[in-house]
C-alpha cells in the first residue's frame, strides 16, 4: 500500500474505517468461528521487520489480545487473533503509524509479495526484495488492481533454488542473474491444487513491471465471477488451455512494454559477511509477547536484521556470532511443522491443527532420526498449510464428528512442478508414537 493510501485510511473516521474492515476484508480483518472475535492480519513485505515494529506488536498484542499469542503465516504475514472489531480499528491505527501496512492482508487484492528469506546471503543468490518494494507500489496505482475476481499473489526467489516457491503462485519469479528472471505462472493450492507453468526463461529485470501489469489485467478482465472456486488465475490457463494462455498473456505483456517502464538496477548480492546466525523453528508460527521483546532487543542491541521465512519462522542475520536467550534457543533445534490455525479459530477449520501438531512433536522428540522431517498440517481443503504440496502433509477432514486427516506424501514444497499424491486418511485421535513414523515411512 502507498504511504497516501495509508495515510488517507488514517484520517478517516472510524465509522467508515470499520465498514471497511467488516464488509470487504481489504485491510486484513477476518471474523473468527468465535462470535464476536477477529483476526488482523498484517502485510510484512518480504518478511523483514525491525525492532521498532516488533515493539508494536508486542504493544498491541499486550494491550488487546494479552492471552494470546502472535502467529507467523507461510505468507510472511503476522496475524493477531482474538481481537474485538471496535478494537481493529484502534490496532490498524497504530500499526500504520509504526509504518506496517494491513491494505490487502486480504480481501480480492494483491496479498503480501512473498521473497525468499536468505536472498542476497545465500550463496549464489541476488537481492531482490527491493525490485519487490517498488513492484507492489506500482501494481497499487493500477485501476485494475481493485477490481479483481479474486486474490492474486507473487513471490521472489533468489537464486534457481526457488525458496520463494514460485509453482504455487499466480506469478512466480526466480532470479539467474543480475538482471534476468526465470519466471512460473498461474499455480494456486486450494481444494483442488495446480501448479504453475513455466512461461519465460531470462525475463529482463526491467520487465518484470509490464508482465506484471499484464497478468494483473488479464486476471481482472478474463476472470471468473460467478464461482469463488473458479476464480485464479490458473482457472484461466485450464479453461484456455496452456498454450492458449500463454500466447494471449504475452500478446498483453508486448502490449504494457508500450508503455513507459520503470527503471531498475541491477541485482546485486549482498555484504559476503552479513550471515545467518540463527534459524528459529517456532511451533505453529505462536510466538509471545516476551519471545518479541526478546527478538527487538536483538535487533536493537547487535544490529541484527530479522526475518520472517515462508515456513513461520524467523532468520536472524548479522555480522557477529550471537549467543541467543533460552527463550528463543530452545527454537533452533525443533522440527519443522507448519500448522496452520484451522479449528482453533478458522469458521472454516475442520481440525484443531495445533494438537495434531503437538502429537507430531512429541514423535519427534521421540524419535531422532526424525529431526530433519518436514510436516505441513491444514484444518481444511483451502490447504493454507501448503500441505497438498509438501513432502509430507496432512489436510483436516470430519468423520462421524470426529476429526479425520488425509495424508499428503511426495510434494515438492512449491518448489517444482510436483504435488503431492493422496496416501490414506487416519483418525487424528490415532495418530500416535506408534503409528506416526509409519505414516511418515509411507
Amino acid at each position: 500500500m502507498t504511504a497516501e493510501k495509508q495515510e488517507k485510511m488514517a484520517q478517516k473516521p472510524e465509522s467508515a474505517l470499520r465498514f471497511s474492515v467488516a464488509a470487504d476484508r481489504l485491510h486484513g480483518a477476518y471474523p473468527q468461528k468465535q462470535t464476536g472475535l477477529y483476526m488482523q492480519r498484517i502485510k510484512i513485505p518480504g518478511g523483514r521487520i525491525n525492532r521498532l515494529q516488533w515493539r508494536t506488536i508486542e504493544q498491541i498484542q499486550k494491550s488487546f489480545s494479552p492471552d494470546t499469542g502472535v502467529h507467523l503465516t507461510t505468507r510472511q504475514d503476522i496475524e493477531l487473533h482474538n481481537l474485538r472489531l471496535d478494537d481493529t480499528v484502534k490496532v490498524q491505527r497504530t500499526l500504520i503509524d509504526a509504518g506496517l501496512s494491513v491494505y490487502g492482508g486480504g480481501g480480492d487484492n494483491l496479498r503480501n509479495i512473498t521473497v525468499c528469506s536468505g536472498c542476497g546471503l545465500c550463496k549464489d543468490s541476488f537481492n531482490v526484495f527491493d525490485i519487490t518494494i517498488a513492484l507492489d507500489q506500482y501494481l497499487q496505482t493500477l485501476a485494475a488492481l481493485s477490481d479483481l475476481p479474486r486474490k492474486f499473489k507473487i513471490s521472489f526467489s533468489g537464486c534457481r533454488e526457488n525458496c520463494a516457491k514460485p509453482y504455487l503462485n499466480d506469478i512466480g519469479f526466480v532470479a539467474v542473474s543480475e538482471r534476468h528472471f526465470d519466471v512460473i505462472v498461474a499455480g494456486s493450492l486450494g481444494p483442488v491444487p495446480a501448479s504453475g507453468i513455466k512461461a519465460y526463461e531470462k525475463l529482463v529485470a526491467a520487465d518484470v513491471f509490464a508482465l506484471c501489469r499484464a497478468a494483473v489485467e488479464m486476471f481482472a478482465e478474463l476472470g471468473e465471477r460467478n464461482n469463488r472456486r473458479k476464480a485464479r488465475l490458473r482457472h484461466i490457463r485450464q479453461k484456455f488451455g496452456d498454450e492458449v494462455f500463454l500466447t494471449e498473456l504475452d500478446k498483453r505483456f508486448k502490449q504494457a512494454l508500450k508503455e513507459p517502464q520503470t527503471k531498475i538496477k541491477l541485482l546485486t548480492k549482498n555484504n559476503p559477511d552479513i550471515k545467518l546466525l540463527h534459524r528459529l523453528n517456532i511451533p505453529d508460527g505462536d510466538i509471545n509477547a516476551e519471545q518479541i521483546l526478546l527478538l527487538a532487543d536483538l535487533c536493537e542491541r547487535h544490529g541484527v536484521e530479522s526475518r520472517i521465512n515462508l515456513e513461520q519462522g524467523i532468520e536472524l542475520y548479522g555480522t557477529e556470532p550471537l549467543e541467543l536467550p533460552s527463550s528463543l534457543k530452545q527454537f533452533e533445534d525443533g522440527p519443522i511443522i507448519i500448522a496452520c490455525q484451522g479449528g482453533r479459530t478458522c469458521p472454516r477449520g475442520l481440525i484443531n491443527c495445533q494438537a495434531a501438531a503437538l502429537k507430531i512433536r512429541n514423535v519427534f522428540a521421540e524419535n531422532k532420526r526424525f529431526a530433519n522431517v518436514r510436516v505441513n498440517i491444514s484444518g481444511c481443503s483451502n490447504n493454507c498449510a501448503h500441505s497438498t504440496a509438501a513432502a509430507i502433509g496432512f489436510v483436516g477432514l470430519k468423520r462421524n464428528n470426529k476429526d479425520h486427516v488425509q495424508l499428503y506424501t511426495g510434494g515438492g514444497d512449491g518448489r517444482n512442478q510436483n504435488l503431492a499424491q493422496k496416501r490414506r486418511v487416519e483418525s487424528v485421535e490415532n495418530i500416535t508414537s506408534t503409528n506416526l513414523p509409519e505414516l511418515i515411512k509411507a
